[in-house]
């Protein structure tokens, strides 16, 4: 028997993928439901970004096609999401026509098939367009925004044609002024939009949108370690391969972040434990990449025990009770040394989240001992921050393109 979701509407439909968006850390499933801590810790450091992100150029193509269609007759929010969808696959179709190999076209796969997305750039970067201020219009969803624009341009539309029914031309006047500044509403922080912006798609950032991306993320993240690293332009970052790597340069952030930092790698090293006995189990022991892994760990167990768990829910605002008890009842099994306690903890935390049919450690052999799953250690979105950082260092001729 095959079993799916009735698709009600786009919106519903977004708000699934966006549910699966978070379980997915580059391509792995949150298996043991950590997607809060691991989540909380991103934001924390990278604020506005997301692991579906691409190219920071979104930031803009996204507003500059919702800009036009503000600007444009349409009063219909069904049409006007059409026609937004409809101008986000010309802007992919045009990229993938100036150049095939360029790195972070969205639904480049999709369009070389003659198909779209359902996930589009908007959908992409809406939460982080209103992050970093662009979008001024509060914490609405795309789909308010559609209603809102169009709701407002009936508005318009209707209280001109009651201000034409007046008998005095002054009346007239009054009522089409009104109508105008409720049409003049601002939904965007968007000076560099121009009319003309579909005769120039690149992937590139301009110069001038380098630096105002730079700025609204300076401003708007002010404590945050993207905003530090784009304030001080700190372009040996790029060099760095993985989150752990920045313990390299860590003493030139402030004294907190470090703080943060430090906690942030404890808690992932302290998870890739975890994860590691999770694939000893689920191979039924045959897994030899995680055996071997698992003989190493075993010698420092304790000590990655020593995190401060009520520190990190504290300072994430974390209220998950069943998640905390988890994390807990790990930690003592690790100081503990006992790794038979330990795996009752996991399976019945995976049977917990999933049931019983649906998790791995309930069926273990059943899968392909060769395979890691679950993901290792947590990168907390560094690589896509970094790709969106690239981008304005380069705008800004701090780094060659080719770098």
């Amino acid at each position: 028997m095959q079993l799916g979701w009735i698709d009600f509407s786009k919106t519903e439909r977004n708000k699934i993928l966006s549910v699966l968006d978070l379980l997915s850390e580059s391509g792995t499933l949150d298996e043991l439901g950590i997607a809060p801590i691991r989540d909380g810790f991103a934001n924390l450091f990278f604020p506005g970004t997301s692991t579906i992100q691409t190219r920071a150029k979104y930031f803009f193509l996204v507003p500059y096609a919702l800009k036009e269609l503000e600007l444009s007759n349409e009063t219909n929010p069904n049409r006007f999401l059409r026609a937004l969808n409809e101008t986000e696959k010309m802007c992919g179709e045009t990229l993938l026509e100036i150049n095939p190999n360029e790195n972070g076209i969205i639904g480049k796969r999709s369009l070389q098939s003659g198909k779209w997305v359902k996930r589009t750039p908007a959908d992409i970067y809406w939460a982080g367009l209103r992050k970093y201020g662009i979008f001024t219009g509060g914490n609405i969803s795309l789909s308010e925004y559609a209603r809102a624009s169009c709701a407002i341009k009936n508005q318009k539309s209707n209280l001109t044609k009651l201000g034409n029914r007046n008998d005095s031309a002054e009346e007239n006047e009054t009522d089409d002024k009104n109508a105008g500044n409720i049409f003049k509403m601002q939904f965007w922080k968007m000076p560099l939009y121009t009319k003309e912006w579909r005769e120039n798609i690149h992937m590139d950032l301009t110069t001038e949108e380098g630096a105002f991306l730079r700025e609204q993320i300076v401003s708007t993240c002010p404590d945050s370690m993207i905003s530090y690293i784009l304030e001080n332009k700190m372009t040996e970052v790029l060099d760095l391969e993985y989150f752990s790597d920045l313990g390299a340069i860590i003493q030139k952030f402030p004294k907190q972040m470090q703080d943060e930092y430090t906690l942030a790698l404890s808690f992932s090293d302290f998870l890739f434990v975890a994860r590691t006995l999770y694939n000893i189990i689920i191979s039924d022991g045959q897994n030899v990449q995680a055996n071997d892994t698992f003989e190493e760990l075993k010698e420092v167990m304790a000590e990655l025990a020593e995190i401060d768990i009520d520190l990190i829910f504290a300072k994430l605002y974390i209220y998950k009770v069943d998640l905390k008890n988890f994390i807990k009842k790990l930690q003592d099994c690790m100081r503990n040394n006992d790794v038979e306690e330990m795996k009752k903890a996991i399976k019945a935390r995976e049977i917990m989240l999933k049931g019983q049919s649906r998790a791995k450690t309930a069926h273990p052999g059943e899968f392909d001992p060769n395979d890691w799953i679950g993901g290792g250690e947590l990168d907390y979105r560094f690589n896509n921050a970094k790709t969106i950082i690239r981008d304005i260092f380069e705008s800004e001729g701090l780094i060659d393109a080719e770098s």
